[in-house]
């Protein structure tokens, strides 16, 4: 991402997808379907960090927030397009028409412009602003913000070694004196723990678990004749609702209060239908309603849609430092993939070896561990610049770098009609 830009790692990632596609299209055993699936999660891995990187560069930062949720929504609509279209078409009808979606996406990212940001990191200044400009309009909020980007790139790069050309294992040496540099800087290490924080909580809230085990658990508390397939495509449908509903409350609500309001109605809706499974088994229950389960999943899903399943992505394309955020947004989304792994084969086997309930329970107090630390963690990035946020990381206030400017130095206009001269 950072070494051949954000739009031809983009690219990079369709091969996968498109292979993926047409391999459940031809094979008829485990083995392919697996090596299917294998490929295509190499291109999920690596568009983990890239999609909101790349909103997040592009966007006004008043309007980020709601960008960035359409990372989650797309996610909704994926799921409630494959399961509607799994109840009427076979798997290799649905892999077909999957596969002319990612075609439509490769024609959409090959007429996308880079991302201005990783232009301006490079020194290709003149071409970033053109598109910073393209995609934002001009007026004075966005020109500050470009010349503050333009500004601190270029101090950057006259305190590095630009041009030139090193052995090999110079190089690599260097680059690993860089990292061990790099690993002791807030504005790296910080970012990257509370987006481990937050893709733990985000994974163990179980937004990839009911999505798939959604027949089990509905059988299992609500009851063996619920009509399983009917409740899956209506959650999914709450789902996209509430979703929708999450772009609007991202752009009007600072991002804690989101996070923190939604994970106390997850974590009490995991403890409620602990208390119902546990009670029911237990032929504790006076009454039998299915509505009262039905509430308490339809709540958690809200719960899980609205807060928890878009902070993270919106978070990740907010909080990373320009001159980390490809290694920074990498490394995080290890969390992603690993907790994926974790609370999705764990589950079945928790719930067969102590139960449901308490299977509900140790997840809602991985999710409340988390949210406790990320409480003390996390900074507000609503409404703030990148650069502004990457300051706050290093410790900047907006009086420090006030004070910090030199009374008689050069303006920041001044610095960017001198930049491909300071630059090379």
């Amino acid at each position: 991402m950072d070494t051949l830009g954000r739009k031809k790692c983009h690219l990079m990632t369709i091969l996968p997808v498109l292979t993926g596609w047409f391999l459940l299209l031809l094979v008829n055993n485990v083995a392919g379907i697996i090596t299917a699936r294998f490929l295509q999660g190499i291109a999920m891995g690596m568009l983990g960090p890239l999609g909101s990187i790349i909103i997040g560069e592009m966007t006004d930062p008043k309007n980020r927030g709601a960008f960035l949720t359409s990372v989650s929504l797309s996610l909704t609509i994926g799921v409630l397009s494959t399961h509607a279209m799994g109840s009427f078409l076979s798997w290799q009808q649905n892999a077909l028409v999957c596969s002319f979606i990612t075609f439509t996406s490769l024609l959409l990212i090959i007429y996308s412009p880079e991302s201005p940001a990783w232009l301006i990191a490079k020194g290709r200044i003149k071409e970033g602003e053109e598109i910073f400009f393209w995609i934002r309009g001009r007026d004075p909020d966005q020109e500050a913000e470009f010349e503050k980007m333009v500004e601190a790139q270029t101090m950057k790069r006259k305190s590095s070694v630009i041009g030139q050309e090193l052995p090999f294992k110079i190089k690599v040496k260097r680059f690993f004196t860089y990292l061990k540099e790099t690993s002791k800087k807030p504005e790296f290490y910080k970012p990257i723990i509370i987006m481990f924080l937050l893709y733990t909580m985000f994974q163990f809230a179980g937004i990839n678990v009911i999505s798939s085990y959604t027949t089990d658990i509905i059988h299992t508390v609500v009851g063996p004749d619920a009509d399983a397939k009917f409740l899956m495509v209506m959650l999914d449908v709450e789902r996209l609702v509430c979703n929708i509903i999450a772009v609007f409350f991202m752009k009007t609500l600072k991002r804690r209060t989101l996070l923190f309001s939604s994970g106390a109605v997850c974590v009490l809706s995991y403890v409620g239908k602990s208390a119902y499974v546990f009670a029911k088994q237990a032929d504790m229950l006076p009454f039998d309603y299915k509505w009262i389960p039905i509430t308490l999943i339809g709540l958690y899903m809200c719960s899980l849609t609205v807060g928890i399943s878009s902070i993270p992505f919106a978070v990740s394309g907010e909080i990373f430092p320009l001159e980390y955020r490809g290694l920074g947004g990498g490394i995080s989304v290890l969390a992603l993939s690993l907790n994926f792994f974790i609370s999705v084969k764990s589950f079945p086997v928790l719930a067969h070896a102590i139960g449901l309930p308490i299977t509900y329970l140790l997840y809602a107090g991985v999710v409340v561990l988390c949210l406790v630390v990320i409480y003390f963690t996390m900074p507000e990035t609503k409404d703030r610049t990148l650069q502004e946020i990457e300051d706050s990381f290093r410790g900047y206030s907006p009086a420090d770098q006030k004070s910090a400017e030199p009374l008689n130095g050069p303006t920041n206009g001044e610095l960017r009609r001198c930049s491909s001269h300071i630059l090379y």
